[in-house]
């Protein structure tokens, strides 16, 4: 037991020293902020937009995205040095952009959330000064929902990731740390002056545990709120995951649709295009059954020319039921097939039998028929019923548009890697204006037929899309008066 009271003194601040080295051990020290004692650092405005902002605002500004804040500082503790400024937004340096210029802050275009300012002064000497804390919040007065909860989410982990909760409660504590040690040298020294009692410090050193424990449980707090935080956010992260899945399932299943809605649009189209393709073609045939009867009617044949037309009109009729069976597939079917059946085509040959087919049309109209394709043909890579069409409606249609007493030939001939059939009339010819639209689908043309038949302008337009099917092209030359010539080119 002590009794002495100078040896009571010598106890107490024994005590002292050794709690302020626990105190020192325990809580976090920040040497730089606390070194001097200089601490001069005075906000003297706010303002918003230029607006000033009233001093019992300044510790929590509420602004838009689009406002500027700017806060006004002076410093008087350090004269005669170079002292510079720094600030921190949630943690984190400003860089010159958005930071000081001059003695003031300026910051602009901010996202939404939360923020806190935190702005001190410093000398190349290692003085720093005390800090001015500050709250802003960026708000919209109306917001989308989706965009506030990415807003709150980015604030939160730039403010977490800065360590802003920790580094506020640190510094309170450096700040109560500092008092505790101004407090005691200062007892101290009134201790020496005055000899307090012994009961008295006792009791303020129980007031300092209680203040120390009170703000541990208040730094626990922080932490476990720092917890909980992290733990919303993650939860806020898997909705905004599960939200961006839907909209690309959503995505994807309209790009189907529209995929769904085009091969519907080509499939009518190719359907519409067959049909009007086999319902032209039934017509020249057709014609060429009339003609033979024609014949058989109006003039005295001998019998080789009666068995040539017989010929003829087999087939014709042939070539009427097999574009009726055609037809017949293409509606049992939900697609077409492919186009073109290629094999390997005599072409001399399919002249030959294409010129025969219309002879008889061309002897009803008088006009002479002249085949004068190459013996030597050699054989091509093409769909035998599609070039049949090709070269039947070239000669039907010189034998359509021809007058009486005209001639049509047909000729053929090989150059560069390609075999071209060409079909030439003396009739009536083409305008200028016909040959821009020749070979469009359902083209009527200035010229009329010379036998009073029927134009659909389909002919000549399925005449262009066989051959550019088979990798070919198609021309013609014409002049009003003169006459015409049809070609067509293929591959070899």
């Amino acid at each position: 037991m002590i009794k002495n009271p100078s040896e009571i003194n010598i106890y107490n601040m024994k005590n002292i020293f050794v709690l302020v080295i626990f105190l020192s051990i325990l809580l976090p020290f920040n040497n730089n902020s606390f070194s001097q004692s200089d601490n001069s650092l005075k906000l003297d405005s706010v303002k918003v937009n230029g607006n000033n902002i009233p001093a019992g605002s300044w510790n929590k500004v509420t602004i838009k995205p689009a406002d500027k804040i700017t806060f006004y500082i002076s410093n008087s503790g350090k004269n005669g040095e170079d002292i510079k400024y720094k600030a921190y937004l949630n943690g984190k340096v400003q860089e010159p952009v958005n930071g000081f210029v001059e003695n003031y802050l300026e910051l602009s275009d901010l996202p939404l959330g939360a923020y806190i300012v935190k702005i001190v002064a410093f000398t190349e000497a290692g003085w720093e000064s005390n800090s001015i804390i500050k709250q802003i919040e960026v708000k919209y007065q109306t917001e989308n929902p989706r965009d506030t909860v990415k807003s709150s989410t980015n604030q939160i982990m730039d403010f977490l990731s800065g360590k802003g909760i920790l580094t506020l409660s640190v510094s309170v504590v450096c700040i109560f740390q500092l008092v505790i040690i101004v407090f005691l040298l200062k007892r101290k020294k009134d201790g020496l002056k005055t000899g307090m009692n012994n009961d008295l410090l006792c009791e303020e050193l129980s007031d300092l545990r209680y203040a120390y424990k009170r703000l541990k449980a208040e730094l626990q707090s922080h932490i476990e709120e720092n917890v909980h935080l992290q733990k919303k956010i993650k939860d806020l992260e898997v909705q905004i995951k599960n939200l961006e899945n839907a909209n690309i399932n959503l995505y994807k299943q309209k790009q189907k649709l529209t995929e769904s809605k085009r091969q519907l649009e080509e499939l009518q189209t190719q359907k519409e295009d067959l049909f009007t393709m086999a319902i032209h073609d039934i017509k020249n045939p057709a014609s060429a059954i009339r003609g033979c009867i024609d014949l058989l009617n109006s003039y005295d044949l001998n019998a080789k020319e009666q068995q040539e037309i017989m010929s003829s009109l087999m087939i014709s009729s042939e070539n009427i039921v097999k574009l009726s069976q055609d037809m017949c597939q293409i509606i049992a079917r939900s697609k077409p097939e492919p186009t073109l059946n290629l094999t390997n085509v005599a072409l001399k040959t399919l002249i030959d039998e294409v010129c025969l087919n219309n002879t008889s049309y061309a002897k009803a109209k008088k006009i002479r028929l002249l085949n004068k394709s190459s013996i030597g043909l050699p054989d091509i890579k093409a769909d035998e019923v599609k070039m049949q069409e090709v070269i039947d409606n070239l000669i039907n249609n010189a034998i359509k548009y021809g007058p009486p007493d005209t001639v049509v030939e047909v000729r053929t001939y090989i150059k560069n890697k390609a075999v071209s059939v060409e079909v030439t009339d003396d009739g009536v010819g083409l305008s200028l204006e016909d040959l821009k639209h020749v070979f469009e689908k359902g083209a009527i043309l200035s010229s009329k037929p010379t036998g009073l038949e029927k134009s659909s302008g389909i002919g000549l337009w399925s005449v262009k899309k066989i051959v550019e099917e088979h990798h070919g092209r198609v021309w013609v030359v014409s002049k009003p008066g003169i006459g015409s010539t049809f070609g067509f080119e293929l591959p070899l």
